[in-house]
């Protein structure tokens, strides 16, 4: 048996090492517990509870970022010194909204849109849209042009019985003009809603908020025999479900695959890996995370019994980040498929989220992140192959241009009669 070098043995010491620091974290930090709603403290407005409970978050918060945060210069900020400067005025906020103001003020300081606060109210409410049904009026909606248009409408959801059609213009809710700030009336049982369809007439339509449960996400076989996948977000709940699309998909084989990754926000990085195997034969590189005590190894796909070999593309926009960055970035680095869209947000940094002591949320930027290539993504995101936007024009129609173009190039890699599902790849990628 050879015998170890001394480097060797270093290098074995200081993983270990590591791995005691690591395991040790997990022993005093409150990580987010995914699977648990948070119980809100709830004290009175301008208080002295509520300046004893704004000091214990404030002190926390900053002591973990101190600790944690992976840039060890602060990115060229005295951290202690600048938030010693703010915290007298954070305490002092008399509510909760005031408040978290103040430490996501201190916390900007940064530069790091990965490490903020959420507020123990919002909080709850987002938590509990992912575990539980929550009111929802089943459409979604972007701005395009100016204009707040419906580009999606959940099947058999209250939206969808009322008769809302994609492309309708939304103009007021609940007799206010609509914005992207807009939010449902919770004291209301139905929204109060005005659209204006593609001829320009307005339909004033009564909607109920309805509980409806989380959306893991959707999935339509067009009529050219393209599949698209949707979802918004990695997790172990979204990746059995994308797990349970694919072996469907498997025994029942689509002329093509889109995967839609424009609403996704990231998630768990192990998840992104697990759904990417499905599209790749061999293990792959994904993604590399940069430790301060490591060496750099990237992290691989390990490969389903059965993987999807026929044409697949992606679609990204400027809402896709973090793990749907990556998600595309494997797939162009590889030329696994086509990537199409606008370009991404440019947010991929390893994070960790921590429960506060009043019932918030921080998350902290905790390692540098690359692409299985190597490639930075913070502050770059993924350039798609070919660039398609919304119009206004098109939706209007009920036509969405980047899926349209998405399944026109899976299907270019394609035998004409859907029998070649390996198909050339390569070739579906524009020149």
């Amino acid at each position: 048996m050879k015998t170890p070098s001394i480097g060797s043995l270093r290098r074995a010491g200081l993983i270990a090492l590591t791995a005691l620091l690591i395991g040790g974290c997990q022993t005093f930090l409150p990580y987010t517990d995914g699977s648990r709603l948070p119980t809100p403290v709830e004290v009175a407005d301008g208080s002295s509870e509520r300046t004893d409970l704004n000091t214990r978050v404030y002190d926390t918060a900053v002591d973990w970022v101190e600790r944690l945060f992976y840039k060890r210069d602060f990115g060229g900020v005295d951290w202690r010194a600048e938030a010693a400067e703010r915290r007298d005025d954070a305490i002092a906020r008399p509510t909760e909204t005031g408040f978290y103001e103040a430490l996501n003020g201190t916390l900007n300081l940064l530069g790091d849109r990965h490490t903020r606060a959420t507020r123990p109210s919002l909080n709850l409410e987002r938590r509990r849209r992912r575990l539980e049904p929550t009111p929802n009026m089943g459409f979604g909606t972007r701005f395009v042009e100016g204009q707040l248009i419906v580009t999606s409408i959940r099947k058999d959801g209250p939206a969808d019985r009322a008769g809302v059609r994609l492309g309708w213009r939304v103009e007021q809710l609940n007799g206010e003009p609509a914005t992207r700030s807009s939010r449902l009336r919770t004291d209301l049982d139905a929204q109060v809603v005005l659209f204006v369809d593609n001829a320009d007439a307005e339909h004033e339509l009564t909607i109920p908020s309805t509980p409806l449960p989380p959306l893991l996400g959707e999935t339509e076989r067009r009529a050219d025999g393209v599949l698209v996948i949707s979802f918004d977000y990695f997790a172990p709940a979204t990746r059995r479900w994308f797990d349970e699309q694919m072996a469907a998909a498997l025994a029942d084989p689509p002329r093509g695959i889109v995967i839609d990754l424009r609403d996704n926000s990231g998630g768990v990085v192990g998840d992104v890996g697990r759904a990417l195997a499905h599209f790749f034969p061999e293990r792959t590189p994904y993604a590399i995370i940069e430790n301060r005590f490591l060496p750099r190894s990237p992290l691989r796909t390990r490969p389903p019994r059965d993987v999807w070999t026929g044409p697949a593309a992606v679609v990204i926009g400027d809402g896709s980040a973090s793990g749907a960055e990556v998600f595309a970035a494997t797939f162009q680095e590889t030329a696994r498929g086509p990537v199409v869209g606008v370009k991404s947000t440019g947010a991929v940094i390893a994070s960790r989220r921590l429960n506060l002591p009043d019932g918030g949320e921080i998350s902290i930027g905790l390692r540098g992140f690359r692409s299985g290539a190597g490639n930075l993504l913070e502050g770059v995101g993924v350039a798609p192959d070919r660039e398609v936007r919304f119009q206004a024009d098109d939706l209007r129609q009920g036509r969405d241009a980047m899926i349209e173009t998405a399944a026109e190039m899976v299907l270019a890699a394609s035998a004409p009669d859907g029998a070649d599902l390996g198909g050339d790849l390569e070739g579906a990628l524009p020149r």
